[in-house]
């Protein structure tokens, strides 16, 4: 009897094992290389409006910890402190809880999970009270488990929200994406410009310009590697 149950815990230990081997982590839905620790990340948009952030990754590449700085100091107007925090429970890979709170007050503001479906789909569930909202973003890969497209529907502080992006690669490096949001039916196809890449061939810096060559955003990063 103790030999059938030693080889039954063997067999499920193994079985977990791969199943969590088999989760894509957050680095390659992001399309990062080598194995960062840490990525700041500062997006200017073309209304010159400011979104900066810092990401956290475990050493197997699943997000830990995201870092908001969108609130301004008046008298300091330059320098941005931090606005929320979001974490993430990884102990279980095949569907991760996560948070979102207030870094001064740290009142939880949004709560959710992002799990598994398939081997080619995973799921993100937002919710949250203050504002209303509820999200569904479903997410698509590829046989090489790269990011092709994202499909995001439900409602924020009572707007529909029905979204789409479509992402495009060229010879495996993101190149595009085409943007749609359903619900206003409107559309904007977006090309990667001006790239420049650190040596693990993750993007410092990148432009995002429309089909009349608009600059949308732009957007800088800072790793930081184990």
């Amino acid at each position: 009897m103790k030999i059938i149950l030693s080889y039954l815990f063997i067999a499920l230990y193994t079985l977990v094992s791969c199943q969590e081997k088999s989760i894509v982590n957050d680095l390659k839905f992001s399309n990062y290389e080598g194995r960062p620790k840490k990525i700041t990340e500062i997006v200017t948009f073309s209304n010159q409006d400011v979104d900066k952030s810092i990401s956290y990754f475990d050493k197997d590449g699943f997000l830990t910890k995201i870092e908001s700085y969108n609130t301004i100091n008046s008298e300091f107007p330059d320098r941005r402190l931090i606005s929320d925090i979001l974490i993430y429970d990884i102990k279980n890979k095949a569907k991760r809880t996560f948070k979102s709170m207030n870094a001064k007050s740290k009142k939880v503001d949004v709560t959710g999970y992002f799990e598994k479906v398939s081997d080619s789909l995973y799921r993100r569930i937002s919710i949250s009270d203050t504002p209303p909202m509820s999200l569904n973003k479903l997410l698509y890969l590829d046989k090489n488990n790269r990011l092709i497209k994202t499909e995001e529907t439900g409602n924020f502080n009572g707007t529909p929200v029905n979204n789409t992006m479509v992402y495009t690669y060229t010879n495996g490096i993101k190149s595009g994406m085409l943007v749609e949001d359903r619900a206003k039916h409107k559309k904007n196809k977006l090309t990667y410009k001006n790239i420049k890449s650190d040596p693990q061939g993750n993007f410092l810096y990148e432009e995002l310009v429309d089909d009349h060559g608009t600059l949308e955003l732009k957007i800088e990063r800072v790793f930081e590697y184990y």
